[in-house]
Order: structure tokens, then sequence, then C-alpha cells
């Protein structure tokens, strides 16, 4: 085992022990999102797909906002502390709330920069590449929350297309240009909730990813800031 690689396993182990309960929490996270927008939506498509082969059901207009709603559901649950705090910010002013937040995060890159030095007692030269190796490390991990939320998005589209549950095609038409307009509305108005679940799935699924990387990228400031320290 290379020193660079003992080094950078070292700082691994101590992340790991530090951000034990961040990392539930992210974890828990990343398995709602899945849960909540790809897996329920997938058996909620099959229910409706065996009650239309057995006849149990006719076609279902809405399917699309049907499957979509856990997916809805769950985006609602994840802003409503957000917008709960929204009066608060506007009764502190946006700033002031801003710059509390700040200062919560400066004491925590502090306390932290200060624990990890003090424990992990690594040279200079190791503190550098394993700010080289992270970096890297937090390249990759983006792009591999791009391919994967790009891959999720599709696999929802083919839900949507696999059965046509819409079932555009069967509404009946009307005679005249009221008929052309209201069948273009309807077939409009399915799409329109096809493109707007698949636009807040994509968003869910890919913020998740992003909330390793930054739970990461804080370890990197602190490596900065150690950093700072050895070079004066």
């Amino acid at each position: 085992m290379t020193p660079a690689l003992k080094s950078y396993e070292q700082f691994v182990n101590w992340v790991q022990n530090d951000m034990k309960k961040d990392r539930f929490l992210v974890n828990r996270k990343v398995f709602s999102v899945v849960l909540w927008c790809l897996i329920l939506p997938s058996i909620i498509l099959i229910v409706l797909f065996a009650l239309r082969k057995y006849q149990w059901i006719g076609n279902v207009r809405y399917a699309d906002l049907i499957i979509f709603l856990p997916p809805f559901a769950y985006a609602l649950y994840s802003v409503w502390p957000t917008i709960r705090d929204v009066p608060k910010v506007f009764r502190k002013g946006g700033l002031n709330a801003l710059l509390d937040e700040s200062l919560k995060e400066v004491e925590w890159r502090e306390k932290t920069s200060s624990k990890m030095k003090d424990e992990l007692r690594l040279t200079t030269k190791e503190w550098d590449l394993i700010g080289f190796h992270l970096r890297a490390d937090l390249h990759r991990m983006t792009q591999q929350n791009r391919y994967m939320s790009i891959l999720a998005c599709v696999v929802l589209f083919f839900m949507f297309q696999f059965l046509d549950l819409g079932a555009g095609s069967e509404i009946p038409l009307e005679a005249g240009p009221a008929g052309l307009v209201k069948a273009w509305v309807d077939q409009f108005s399915q799409w329109s909730v096809q493109v707007f679940s698949l636009a807040l799935f994509s968003a869910l699924f890919y913020l998740s990813g992003l909330q390793f990387q930054r739970y990461l990228s804080r370890y990197l400031v602190c490596i900065e800031r150690v950093l700072k320290d050895d070079a004066h």
C-alpha cells in the first residue's frame, strides 16, 4: 500500500466515523426518493396493467396523474420545511438568515478541521494528496449522478409509454372544429402531466444524489483550512 493510499484510507475512515448520523439521514433520503419516485409508480403501473388485462376496469383516462401522485406527494413533503420557514425568513430578513447559516457553517468548519488535524496527524504533502483525490472523487460522483438521473428518467418515460394508459386515442371525437380542439386539449393535458412528472422525478433524483457530494465537499473545505494552517 502506497503512502498516499494509506493516508487517504485513514481520512475516509475518519470521515465515515464523523458523519455516521448525517450518513444515515442521507441514505434515508435517497431511499425515500427511490421508493416514492420509482418503486411505488412501478407498482401502480403493474396494478393498473393487471386490472386492464383482466378487464376488471376499463381505460383509465388519467392514469398518468395517478402514477405521478407518489412523486408529487414526496416532493411536497420534501419542500414543506422550507415553505414552513418562509415567514420566519421574511421576518428576520433574507440576508440575516443567510448570515446566521454562514456563521453555523464556519463554526462547524473550524471545529471539524481542528479535530481532523489533531486526530489524523498527517503531513502537508499528505493533506494535499487527500484533497487532490477527494476533488477527483467529487467530480466522478457528479458525473455518475447525472448518468443515473438520466437513466431513471428514461425508465420512468417508458413506464408511461408502456401501455398508453392515457387512452387518448380511444376518446370519442366530436365532429367539427370544437371536437378537434377538445381532442388536442385532452392530448396536450396528458403529455403535460408526463413531462411535468418526468421533470420533477429527475430533479428529485438528481438532488438526492447531490446530498453525498454536499457533505463530502464540506470536508474538502476543512482540508483546505488545514493546509492554510500548515502554510503559516
